[in-house]
């Protein structure tokens, strides 16, 4: 036994040894990273990248770009978008280099200390940590643009920026003059977008922070005071529910300076959460009275993601899961808490719009009311977990696959933010409304937020059952890692709220969802689990051609089974892998019904106390 332990050790040291060959030691661990960034030729979308890195030791070096960014839990290949990539000794000489896998380049010193990288970055879209440059201007979201020295992600980190002429910066990072800027470390460099334009700008201050509005709009160039004038409104909601733990009386909120990012662009959308500050896209302009799919008016919608990014401030870029710090940007990283970072960061983002006067009470409940008729009917729930949801963040989002996830999946943001009512509520009753979720919140921020290392999943279990007086193991046990039905009505009850469920039997049902082929015609997209369609023997990708004979477009299939009732048989003409066929389809009645929430009309003296304190309503 000896004999074999000492041939593993020496084993060991070998192996040490090569690791340690293969890839560089920093030798001077706090010499910054000094970075470059140049523009040219903006109709190529090339920007021009380069690393300046100084006190190595080694026969190697390795330069990564990352496989993905924080906030979006999917593999981006970034790798995908560098070209020209160089390496240079001090004295100008080249480099040779190799790279080990799709992200990482390594370069050999050949006996040199330091080394100049250089590589461009196509950049032509605008979208969640993505980088695009054109005449219009450049947006930079840093995994998507910079590299990164592996294990070197600690160094401070310089940059400087070639401005092109008219053009300014807004970004979070700390400006040391008008185009150079520096960072902590490469997660707060990465952390840190940069819009590049002729932005236009406004700023308030609110408890010892400047906050910046920055508005790169191309649509139409509508005036955004007003919007500026409700963001003001958000922040002032917001920054006080954590200013005891998170703050000073100086300066209530974890930063001096933060930055709103909106630009105002054709067919985008989204926004992202960062350390001290958001971006986000809007493809309708300011003054736009338009509403989106769900029936929520552009300008609500905007002030909702708004409230959700800013509050991302506190929950997840401060309060995290463990697993998600310090970032390894070279693998997928799970956690079955995501529903606590994006779902109760949904629940505290519209909830904010209510405690801020910018809509009303009924309003927040309609959209509520929305929210769980859309989640009760997603045939997932009997699939996955709200933690089984937030494990698999990572399940591909490749469009060219054809996926069953539409009926295996469902949204953690939804269902994180359905279940926060539900443990506010319990909370506020068995408090006699003396704690609530907020206060949850606080508790997590002060046990886990940054720099501590963040929460695994059983931490949040014990604080909210300190919080609540009540140990919540079995409700998470049951709702959150488990699948039962949420049980909403005695919940919201402890709110004064009533739980209406309506279903309509009159209507018929088909279980089945279309979309247009490329030639125009109705395609079915997804048939239910146990719904007509599927007992029909409907296909996803059929194509349907006629009901009862009579030939229909997509936009008048509602017209063609609306006039039936549940029980009648519909002729279905269609063509499936080249073959025409005839199926007959025996309607049903929608089993999912629509919920209404409602202030009850006889609350009781307790449930008035928890539903004004809650929605903010002195």
């Amino acid at each position: 036994m000896k004999r074999i332990l000492g041939r593993l050790f020496v084993a060991a040291v070998a192996l040490a040894g090569l690791a340690l060959n293969a890839a560089t030691v920093v030798r001077a661990a706090d010499a910054p990273l000094r970075y470059e960034l140049k523009f040219e030729a903006p109709n190529t979308h090339l920007m021009d990248v380069t690393i300046h890195a100084t006190g190595l030791d080694g026969k190697s070096v390795d330069f990564a770009i990352p496989d993905w960014a924080p906030g979006s839990y999917y593999i981006e290949n970034y790798w995908m978008y560098v070209q020209g990539f160089h390496a240079m000794a001090a004295d100008g000489s080249a480099l040779k280099w190799r790279k080990t896998d799709e992200q990482t380049w390594r370069i050999d010193l050949n006996r040199s200390t330091s080394v100049t990288v250089s590589y461009q970055l196509y950049g032509n879209t605008l979208a969640n940590n993505r980088a695009q440059y054109n005449e219009k201007h450049a947006f930079i979201g840093g995994p998507a643009v910079w590299m990164y020295l592996v294990n070197g992600k600690e160094r401070p980190i310089e940059l400087s920026i070639a401005v092109p002429s008219g053009w300014k910066v807004a970004t979070g990072m700390t400006r040391t003059d008008e185009n150079h800027f520096t960072a902590a470390s490469y997660d707060w460099f990465a952390d840190a977008p940069l819009e590049i334009s002729n932005f236009k700008e406004q700023t308030f201050d609110f408890a010892g922070t400047k906050y910046h509005v920055i508005d790169h709009d191309i649509v139409g160039g509508d005036d955004f005071t007003k919007f500026t004038g409700d963001v003001q409104k958000i922040v002032q909601t917001l920054v006080p529910m954590f200013a005891n733990v998170a703050g000073t009386p100086q300066q209530q909120a974890p930063f001096k300076d933060y930055w709103f990012i909106f630009h105002i662009w054709p067919n985008t959308g989204g926004g992202l959460e960062h350390l001290n500050s958001t971006q986000i896209n809007f493809r309708e302009d300011w003054d736009s009275v338009a509403s989106t799919e769900r029936g929520i008016p552009q300008h609500q919608l905007k002030l909702y993601v708004t409230a959700h990014e800013f509050f991302h401030a506190w929950n997840v870029k401060r309060i995290r899961p463990r697993p998600l710090g310090p970032f390894d940007y070279s693998r997928q990283v799970h956690t079955p808490s995501l529903w606590i970072s994006e779902g109760l960061t949904s629940y505290y983002g519209s909830l904010a719009l209510v405690r801020a006067g910018l809509i009303s009470p009924q309003e927040y409940l309609d959209f509520i009311s929305k929210l769980i008729t859309k989640f009760e009917q997603e045939p997932g729930r009997k699939e996955r977990s709200i933690e089984d949801t937030s494990w698999d963040t990572w399940l591909v989002r490749n469009p060219n696959l054809d996926t069953n996830l539409t009926n295996e999946n469902y949204s953690y943001y939804d269902g994180g933010q359905i279940v926060g009512h539900l443990l506010d509520f319990a909370i506020r009753e068995k408090t006699n409304n003396n704690k609530s979720l907020d206060d949850w919140m606080r508790l997590m921020y002060s046990r886990y937020a940054l720099p501590k290392p963040g929460f695994e999943p059983e931490d949040a279990i014990k604080a909210i059952s300190e919080i609540g007086g009540m140990d919540f193991t079995d409700f998470f046990h049951r709702y959150i890692s488990g699948k039962e039905p949420l049980p909403y009505d005695t919940y919201f009850a402890y709110a004064g709220i009533t739980v209406e469920k309506k279903g309509d039997t009159t209507k018929p049902w088909t279980g089945f969802s279309t979309s247009k082929s490329d030639d125009g015609r109705a395609k079915i997209s997804n048939v239910l689990p146990g719904s007509p369609a599927e007992a029909a023997g409907l296909s996803k990708d059929d194509v349907l051609i006629a009901i009862d004979d009579r030939s229909i477009s997509p936009d008048d299939l509602s017209n063609a089974i609306d006039p039936h009732k549940p029980g009648d048989t519909v002729k279905i003409s269609l063509i499936r892998l080249g073959e025409f066929r005839n199926i007959n389809l025996t309607l049903g009645s929608n089993p999912y019904p629509t919920y209404h929430l409602k202030p009850a009309e006889n609350p009781t003296d307790p449930q008035k106390q928890i539903y004004k304190s809650w929605l903010g309503i002195k």
